[in-house]
């Protein structure tokens, strides 16, 4: 688990789980029949779940653009030509 990242039931939780409980909060804040006390609480844990979002998002770039290099860098050692003599 990455340090900060939200939890749900003590464990990190996914970023399609964070999808939907950004959904489920949305859906309660866009409501009439949500509490004033608890409107700070959905919103303070609707920012946490945004970050972790934009973590992964990050995360997932990185690795697909270090992916890409690896293999850019792969194709390219195999179409030098060898140097040995015949």
């Amino acid at each position: 688990m990455i340090e900060g990242e939200p939890t749900h039931q003590g464990e990190a939780i996914g970023y399609a789980d964070a999808m939907q409980e950004l959904e489920a909060i949305l859906e309660e804040l866009e409501g009439d029949e949500l509490d004033v006390d608890v409107l700070a609480e959905r919103v303070r844990r609707a920012s946490e779940l945004i970050k972790l979002c934009r973590a992964r998002i990050t995360r997932a770039q990185d690795d697909v653009a270090r992916i890409v290099a690896d293999l850019e860098d792969f194709s390219a050692d195999d179409a030098e030509p060898d140097d040995e003599p015949d």
